[in-house]
């Protein structure tokens, strides 16, 4: 038996630790709340068997995160543990059910709470009073559906990341990831407007201390035998200082790992990236996401093509891999800005590079103010909201224009996979066929 179980619905993509789920139970496990993740990504239950494993284990709490493009399988899932064992409470969380919490309850009476923004506090304290059979309405940033659909005040995000500590991940089959993954900050300071992370973390970017990140890659090494390590934040070299003293800490104890980070372009320099090769870096990410000015300034990216040429040169002087990300069909675009982006690309030495589609997810400015911006959100269905579809008309760049343009763009990048095969990038104009729930 068990208190609560946590899990991770299936998606496409490379599969990835459920890293929030684990500093969740983390959490939860230190105030006596026993817990269980199942990542069914890689416990590939059928639905049968599924079903059977919880009637074994009885949780009383079931909590489920998603993404957008999953949410409709999140949906699934929650709607068929209720049907089968009504008496468990479900509680949805993340990113997209905490910019739609009022629209999925109504639609949802499968669904218990729904917890928004920032979820550690918040869940720990809704679990303790439903296990205490305690009135759950004046909780701070749940929503419930009573009659009607009930939002409750703002809960403050932490203060200290570090209160988050090193979970235990003995709680899950770690050996099924190829990457462990370590979070770093939260929060961003910046307004990309096809970006949610604001409205989720908030706008004030907040780490976790140097000495508590190090202490996890050392557990990650020396307990689970980890040595390629992914450090998961927005913007890793925001705060040079930070990532000076996570660096000198990584060489005082002797630690060897590889690892990568995703930053921006204007939060690097030759010295920083120098520094971070010294201590295992292998890759960075860069979001360069446009190869013209006028475009960047309507993603809101306030990024220059000089800060892109710069942070890539410097990367590859310091002899580290550069990934970078592009999107396309954006606000401002036309034949020429796509040209522009085109030579950026072949003037670039970048090493592996991934091309994305404009996507308007909820709680982003594209999201709410599609009009406004010259775009029209044409495709409301979530599950083609995967990066890779068209669901976003430009009112001056219109699809009958646009998709020639792209199509073309991709022939002359000329994209392959290793084995010589196209990517699946070459498919961004066909419709998404549902992922099963169960295997």
């Amino acid at each position: 038996m068990v208190d609560v179980f946590l899990l991770s619905p299936p998606y496409k993509g490379m599969i990835r630790e459920p890293i929030g789920l684990f500093y969740l139970a983390n959490i939860l496990i230190k105030n006596n709340i026993s817990v269980k993740i199942i990542d069914l990504n890689i416990c590939k239950m059928r639905e049968k068997e599924f079903n059977d494993y919880i009637k074994k284990m009885q949780p009383k709490i079931i909590g489920i995160t998603s993404y957008t493009f999953n949410f409709y399988i999140t949906l699934d899932i929650l709607k068929g543990i209720k049907k089968k064992y009504p008496k468990i409470i479900t509680v949805l969380g993340g990113v997209h059910a905490s910019a739609l919490p009022k629209d999925i309850l109504l639609e949802c009476s499968f669904i218990n709470y729904i917890v928004i923004g920032e979820g550690e506090l918040i869940f720990l304290d809704l679990c303790q009073k439903i296990l205490n059979g305690e009135r759950c309405e004046n909780i701070e940033g749940i929503a419930f559906l009573d009659g009607e659909v009930k939002i409750t005040s703002h809960k403050k995000p932490l203060e200290n990341l570090d209160f988050l500590q090193i979970p235990d991940r003995d709680i899950i089959n770690s050996t099924h990831y190829p990457v462990a993954l370590v979070q770093t900050s939260r929060g961003c300071p910046y307004s990309c407007i096809f970006c949610n992370i604001c409205s989720y973390y908030e706008r004030t970017i907040r780490f976790r201390s140097p000495t508590m990140v190090v202490d996890e890659c050392e557990t990650l090494v020396k307990r689970y035998n980890y040595n390629k390590i992914y450090f998961f934040g927005d913007a890793f070299t925001l705060d040079k200082q930070w990532v000076e003293s996570f660096s000198d800490e990584i060489l005082r104890r002797g630690i060897k790992f590889e690892w990568a980070c995703e930053t921006r372009v204007d939060n690097v320099d030759l010295s920083i990236l120098m520094k971070m090769r010294e201590v295992g870096c292998r890759t960075v990410q860069f979001g360069i996401d446009y190869g013209d000015e006028e475009v960047l300034k309507k993603l809101s990216k306030n990024t220059s093509i000089d800060s892109i040429s710069d942070a890539v040169n410097w990367a590859k002087k310091s002899d580290l891999m550069v990934e970078a990300f592009f999107i396309f069909n954006c606000p401002g675009e036309n034949q020429d800005t796509m040209n522009n982006t085109f030579n950026l690309i072949q003037k670039l030495p970048i090493d592996a590079l991934e091309i994305n589609l404009l996507t308007p997810y909820p709680g982003t400015k594209l999201w709410s103010d599609s009009k406004q911006l010259g775009m029209k959100i044409i495709d409301k269905d979530f599950i083609n909201y995967t990066t890779k579809k068209y669901v976003l008309e430009n009112e001056y760049f219109p699809k009958n224009k646009f998709v020639p343009a792209f199509k073309d763009l991709l022939k002359r990048l000329n994209l392959h996979t290793p084995d010589g095969t196209i990517p699946e990038i070459f498919n961004f104009l066909e419709k998404e066929k549902k992922l099963k729930t169960w295997s």
